[in-house]
Formats: structure tokens, sequence, C-alpha cells
């Protein structure tokens, strides 16, 4: 019997044992739930649900408050987290118990203790009578602590709460400092991603901002300061050059196969110009298609023009864009410093000069910038200014040049060309303005001028010569490509009344390079009732199909196959030719460049033309002088010491 108690009593004490062990268990699987939710905390919408949950039912209590010390220097402790939501906010005043709780101490009051009572607490009913348990805790790196309270008459907390809580404020006051220091880390490797992607995205932008979008080669304002760079770099002694390349006729690569191979065409010329150059030169697009190239390290003059005409030559090759094969050539200035310019502005500046001194020369070759054409670009700048001047003061005039019967000298019409006056009543020949105002883009608005002269005259005219003849005007091929002007200009001829004594003459080679002429100009032109006449007929560039198709009115025979004409049987055979082929197609054949009484002699005794224009008939003179002069028969005669040159290339 007395083993059996024995037996018993250590059942009794294993069960015991059991038990609180099962307990001690569970409350310490409910800390490290506990502790896991620390490690969640600052995460979502209420970071401390988590660690309520598992510690609650551990201490049995009615409500927890987690208080911390503010950032501010507000006097009180914040409460950041609580059971009862609505008290997340409120600030509680500081007392002697939260001051040691602050420190590090585990503190337990019981019900009815001699805490003062403290001020309510938004939706937590607490007077400070409650049995609670104060459990030390840093969060966020600052002092705090947890609150836990109980209720409803529940005793005080015993030994072993206060044993938890030692170890979950010790190892919750770990967590939170792993964490913050683990999330610092973090912080520090997402701040380290962020500054490298944003040195990559300034970097991404640098090069935006310094590149052309079309090559990706520098820019203007980047190539800048790369010379500038590279001049400030160079050793004393030595040179470098700037190669200013333009390509040629570029403007017809757009017009004839659209913008897009225009675009396909510049990105591989810079391909192939960046296979060409040295690696320490440096290719820049600066505009449309102008390029330069910064040859560095050079040593003698003869290294560059070597290097220059390699690039020059590549660039004569033919390029194969969309099935079509181009063949564009590039005229390249080259300034070298510092004989030439101290700086890049300069250098560009008299490379441009260069190049365009090669580009009237011969298109596709190479010119070295010297101070002759520093002088003959300073002229030209004067004279621009005087051509704008010009046109600001109308001092822009009609001239006219007759069409006559060479058979009868009888007039039939006349050639409208443009004249300059100055203040001194000096009419200027037109090649001392043309050329330039078509380069800078003024031959619109000259082109307007004279037909308003001729506009405002043509009743005078009508008087004097009748209404019956035609007046020609000539259109260069870059007007004959614009649409907006050749459509003011067709409004004006009608404005006047009659457009259909008006012709247009055009240069064959504004037939070779203007594709959209026929379908949208020509219609114009006809249902206005204009005439078309093709100028400078002869010359090599329209084909008869061309003639054909385009239904012109009048064939003017280019002058040079009727200069003595009489003495050369190979242009006699081309006369003959275009002759029989104006006949078959009822085109008007027009004999212009008659000088000499032998030439016009020939025409009349072996052709069946008519009609003839030339200084042996009629100088171009200014319309108002026409008008005031004595009316007089003409007679072929000329005077070939007092010759101005014909022009025809213009209005």
């Amino acid at each position: 019997m007395e083993g059996s108690e024995e037996l018993r009593e250590a059942l009794v004490t294993l069960r015991r044992e059991n038990d609180l062990l099962r307990v001690e268990t569970t409350h310490a699987n409910l800390l490290l739930k506990a502790l896991d939710a620390v490690l969640c905390v600052d995460g979502g919408d209420d970071p401390f649900a988590g660690v309520f949950s598992a510690l609650m039912p551990v201490f049995d209590c009615s409500h927890a408050i987690v208080l911390i010390e503010p950032k501010n220097e507000t006097e009180g402790l914040e409460c950041v987290a609580s059971s009862a939501p609505s008290a997340v906010g409120s600030l509680w005043a500081q007392d002697k118990l939260l001051e040691k709780a602050l420190a590090g101490r585990i503190i337990t009051t019981v019900a009815d203790s001699d805490v003062a009572a403290r001020p309510g607490v938004p939706g937590l009913d607490f007077t400070g009578r409650e049995p609670a348990l104060y459990l030390p805790l840093g969060v966020r790196g600052r002092r705090g602590l947890m609150l836990l309270l109980r209720s409803d008459g529940k005793p005080g907390f015993d030994r072993a709460h206060v044993a938890l809580a030692k170890k979950f404020s010790l190892l919750a006051s770990h967590a939170f400092a792993a964490k913050r220091a683990n999330q610092t880390e973090m912080e520090r490797h997402r701040l380290k991603h962020l500054t490298e992607q944003l040195e990559a995205s300034q970097q991404a932008l640098r090069h935006r901002a310094n590149h052309d979008q079309l090559t990706d080669l520098p820019n203007r304002a980047y190539i800048e300061e790369l010379v500038e760079e590279a001049i400030a770099s160079k050793l004393e002694g030595e040179e470098l050059a700037l190669a200013f390349i333009d390509l040629d006729n570029f403007k017809r690569v757009n017009d004839i196969h659209g913008h897009a191979a225009g675009d396909a065409l510049l990105r591989e010329v810079s391909k192939r110009m960046r296979c060409t150059i040295r690696h320490s030169d440096i290719l820049g697009r600066i505009s449309g298609d102008e390029f330069v190239i910064v040859l560095n390290h050079i040593g003698r003059h003869s290294d560059i023009s070597a290097l220059v005409k390699r690039i020059c030559n590549r660039l004569r090759e033919p390029f194969h864009i969309e099935g079509t094969e181009i063949h564009p050539s590039a005229s390249i200035g080259v300034a070298i410093h510092p004989v030439h310019g101290g700086d890049y502005d300069t250098l560009r500046r008299h490379a441009d000069m260069a190049m365009y001194h090669a580009k009237i020369v011969s298109k596709g070759s190479i010119a070295f910038f010297n101070r002759q054409l520093e002088k003959k670009a300073t002229e030209k700048h004067i004279l621009e200014q005087e051509l704008r001047n010009a046109l600001d003061m109308h001092a822009f005039h009609c001239a006219l040049q007759q069409k006559v019967d060479i058979r009868t000298g009888a007039i039939v019409g006349f050639e409208a060309l443009a004249r300059r006056v100055d203040r001194h009543g000096i009419m200027h020949a037109p090649m001392t303005f043309l050329p330039l105002a078509n380069e800078l883009g003024l031959l619109n608005d000259i082109t307007d001028l004279v037909i308003c002269d001729l506009e405002r005259e043509l009743p005078r005219l009508d008087a004097r010569f009748g209404a019956g003849v035609r007046y020609s005007v000539n259109i260069t091929p870059n007007q004959a490509a614009n649409m907006q002007f050749m459509q003011r200009l067709v409004e004006q001829l009608r404005n006047t009344g009659r457009p259909e004594s008006f012709m247009l003459e055009l240069t064959e080679e504004s037939l070779a390079v203007t594709g959209p002429f026929q379908s949208h100009v020509l219609p114009l032109l006809r249902d206005a009732g204009i005439g078309l006449s093709i100028d400078d007929f002869g010359t090599g560039y329209s084909s008869l199909a061309t003639i054909a198709d385009l239904t012109v009115d009048e064939l003017k025979i280019d002058r040079s196959l009727i200069s003595s004409i009489h003495n050369r049987p190979r242009s006699q055979s081309i006369l003959r030719a275009i002759e029989s082929m104006g006949t078959a197609l009822g085109i008007s054949v027009v004999a212009e460049g008659i000088e000499t009484m032998e030439e016009n002699l020939y025409l009349m005794a072996q052709t069946g033309l008519r009609i003839g224009q030339g200084y042996l008939f009629h100088k171009p003179q200014l319309l108002t002088a026409l008008l005031q002069e004595t009316p007089a028969t003409p007679r072929p005669g000329h005077d070939r010491n007092n010759r101005e040159p014909a022009c025809s290339d213009a209005a």
C-alpha cells in the first residue's frame, strides 16, 4: 500500500509538471508568435495587431497599448498602437511609473492601487486603478513600453507573468533593434540602387541632350564643347583640323525618294564616316545634311588632305537605301587650328566658307580655307545686305525683252526679267544678284515684285503692243517644286483678269527634279489657261517622253545651239530634229540668243522657225523705259561691245 501511495504522488507530480510544461510550451509558442509579429511591425494598416493577438491570451489581459517617446519635444508619450484603435494618437502624461518603465523596469500594479487616476483615453475604459503590467520596449529607435491591462475584476499579474514579460521585453527589444538594423541595411541598398538608377537616368539624359537622335552622333552644342576641350588639351605646336561636310543635292533625295529614305541615307552616311575616321577623331552632325569632323593629332598638312580625301571618296560610293541605289557626294571644307582660328566658332565658320567654295568649284570636292575666301565671304555678306535692303525698298523691277517674228520683225511677245535698280538709278545685271538671291530664298519675293510691275502696266502695254501679246515669266526649279509658291503665283496671274496672256518658262532641270509638278502644278496652270514653256531646251535634262507628257506650249532652244549655227553642222542637225519634233507635237519652237545677222539669216533660210529672241533684235529694257520711248518698227541690229548678259534662269 505504501508503494502505491508513492506511485500515486509521483503520478500527480508528473501530471502537474506535465501540465506546467504544457502551459510553458503554449506560452513559449505564443511568445515566438509574438516575436514573429514584431518583425512585421511597421507594415500594413495595423502593424501591432499580430503582436497583440499573440500576447493578450498569454497574459489574459483585456487591453494592450504601445507608448513611445514622440520625435518632437512634446511632453508625454504617444500611443502608436492599441487593441482599442481609437486610442491611437493620444498623448499620455509621464508619471513615475511610466518613467521607471521607460528606464527598463518591469512594473506591475494591482487593483485599487494608489496610482493617481489617469485622464480618459478615447475608446479605452482605463482609470489607472486596474491591474497593469508595464513592459519596457524599444520601438523605432526610441524609448517606449507596452502596457497590458486587466479589467472586469480579474486578479493582477503573477510572478509567472512577470517572468514571461521579462523574456518578451528582452527578446522584443533585440528583435526591434535587429529589424531596425536590417531596415537600415535594406534602406542603404535601396538608396544605392536608387542612386545607381538616378545616375543611369542622368547619363541617358546627358547622352540624349548631347547627341543627335537620328544618327546618335554628337550634336552641334556637344561638338563645340568637345572641340574647345581638344583645343585646350593639345600640346604646344600641335595642330588640329576641322572638316565641314555637306552632302550634295540631298534635297533631291528627299524630293524623289521621300524623307524616310533621306533619314536612312543620313544614318548610313554617319556609319560610313565613323568607319573611315581614326579613333582619335570626332564626328558630329550639326544640322540637316551637315557634319563636322575634328581631326586630332595631325602632323603634316598632307596627312589632313589624305584623311579628308579618303572620307570624300568613301561618300562617293553608292548607298543602297530601301532597294534603291543612291549616289551622293559631299563637298568638304577644312580649317586648321591655330592658323585659321583659335576657337571652335571661328574654325567652323572658316571651314564652312571653304566648303561652299568647294561646292561652287565642283560638287564632291575639297577646299582648304584661305584669307581670300574670307574676303569673298565678306563681300557676299555685304551683297546680301544690299539685296535685302533693295527688296525692302522695292528696288527690283520688271524688264522686258521682245520675242519677234524673225521674218517680219513684228513683236509677238515679251520675256519678263528681274532687274535691280540702285539708289543712283544704275541697273544691275541679273548675274550680280540672282544666284545669291536664289541661295538666300529671296527669288519668290523678287518674282512677286516683277509680276506686280507687269500687272500694273498691262493696260498701257495693251495700248502700245496689243492685247494679243503674251508675257513669259521665268520660274526656277526650286520655285516649281514649291507648291505653296506656285499656287500663289497662279492666283496672282488670275487676278490680272487675263491669265491666258501669261506663260511660265521652266528650265529642263525643273522637269528633272520636280516630281509633283506634273501631278499637282500642271493642272493648276491648265485650269487657269496659263501656258508652259521649256527654256534652255537642248541642254540634256529632258526626254522626248517628258515633253509629250507635259503637253508644253513652247520650246525655247538654248542659245548654245544657236550661237554660230551657220558654221556648226552638228548644231544644225539637232535644230532640225527639234523643229521636226515641235511640228509633230504642235509645239511652238523659239530660237533664243540670236545675236548676229549671220545666225538670223541662216534660221530664215534653212529652217521654218518664225519666232526669235536675242540682242540682235532687242536688249532687255525696264518696263517703264520701254513705255516711255517713241514707238518704232523693230529692226535687227546690235552692239557687240555694249552687250548685257542674257538671263533666262530666273524672273
